[in-house]
């Protein structure tokens, strides 16, 4: 049925379905469907921020289920938190996260291939200081990584763009024979990394889930700039507002390149998704209309050096629809909260965008009663 086709459309250019990924070249949704992590994970938010900003990809797996009868594909992702996490994977983390370049030591590795897929991750980590080898010169890039090789590698790269002058923390299994005791003291100082009680545990392997949380909160006690505040607001009021008028105009190309220069991630898949049906010539001769009514207003809640949490507010559009066998007019409130990540060139892009609870509710609840 036409209403049915209309309001699928509709719930989908808002981001609340998902469909067909109109790229082939671009990750799609299902590459971000996150599978063997539940929300009440300690580590749930983190893990999420770091898929959907693409700093780490997980393992892909393909399923089949079945419904009516018809088999239908699926892929999900596994981040595995659980598991122990090797050199070589942490190293690529901690290069995505930072944006990383190369720097200028030039150092290499006997058992660092430049045919390995990991050869890229280390040399920057290397030319940057992070990374010195073990003793024999090699890097051991497949061994699996302790708690105190990760303290020591997030220290060395935090420590240009975070103050660790606080005092720091001291335990009982990392005394100051200890190799990594001033990156032990000084991260836990500030809270980085954490313990069990009075002991660290630093010869313990560590887990993906650990290895994300410490990088993620080195990278909230990195400062903002006043520059940053002004490109994070001009970002989403931009996304937001051409967003609209390409939608209205139905312009796919406009909103191909607008979603490609101002989003990312996650919500790059999920905004090409909406391409889709605005290409189908069926749904383009419809007579939908959507305009924003007044103006929204976006304020930043939380910026540091890499990361942006901007709120939206009185984010709301008229719909309309005028058809012989179907005719209405209603206002959607699509208020939330963007959160952007600086890419290696320096710009701000959308990585996700959460509707607020109440208003994601009523927006469903109204679009529904269309039908």
């Amino acid at each position: 049925m036409k209403a049915i086709r209309i309001l699928f459309a509709l719930l989908l250019m808002f981001g609340l379905l998902a469909t067909t990924p109109a790229l082939a070249a671009e990750k799609t949704i299902d590459d971000y469907f996150l599978d063997d992590v539940d929300y009440d994970h300690g580590a749930y938010e983190e893990l999420e921020r770091f898929l959907y900003a693409d700093i780490i990809d997980g393992y892909k797996e393909t399923g089949v289920y079945e419904e009516d009868g018809e088999q239908y594909e699926y892929t999900s992702v596994l981040l595995k938190p659980e598991n122990s996490i090797t050199r070589a994977q942490f190293t690529k983390i901690l290069v995505n996260a930072m944006n990383l370049t190369p720097g200028e030591i030039q150092k290499s590795f006997p058992d660092v291939k430049s045919s390995q897929w990991y050869y890229d991750y280390v040399q920057i980590a290397s030319s940057r200081g992070i990374i010195t080898g073990k003793v024999d010169g090699t890097f051991k890039p497949n061994d699996k990584i302790t708690r105190a090789q990760m303290a020591v590698m997030i220290y060395r790269a935090f420590h240009p763009t975070v103050d660790f002058s606080a005092t720091g923390k001291t335990f009982k299994d990392v005394t100051e024979r200890n190799f990594a005791f001033e990156a032990v003291v000084k991260t836990a100082g500030v809270g980085i990394i954490k313990g069990y009680g009075d002991n660290f545990k630093p010869n313990d392997f560590a887990k993906r889930s650990q290895a994300i949380l410490m990088i993620d909160r080195a990278l909230h006690q990195e400062a903002g700039t006043v520059e940053d505040e002004t490109a994070v607001i001009q970002t989403v009021d931009r996304n937001v507002t051409e967003e609209f008028l390409y939608s209205d105009q139905q312009d796919t190309e406009a909103l191909e390149a607008l979603y490609h220069e101002t989003t990312m991630g996650y919500y790059l898949a999920y905004s090409l998704d909406s391409l889709v049906l605005l290409d189908d010539p069926e749904y383009a001769g419809e007579s939908m209309t959507m305009k924003q009514m007044g103006e929204h207003k976006s304020h930043i809640i939380s910026l540091n050096k890499r990361f942006a949490e901007v709120k939206v507010d009185n984010l709301k559009v008229q719909v309309s629809m005028n058809e012989p066998d179907m005719n209405f007019n209603m206002t959607i409130d699509l208020s939330g909260t963007a959160y952007l990540k600086k890419t290696e060139d320096g710009t701000w892009k959308i990585y996700n965008m959460v509707y607020d609870e109440d208003d994601y509710e009523n927006m469903l609840d109204t679009a529904l009663a269309v039908n």
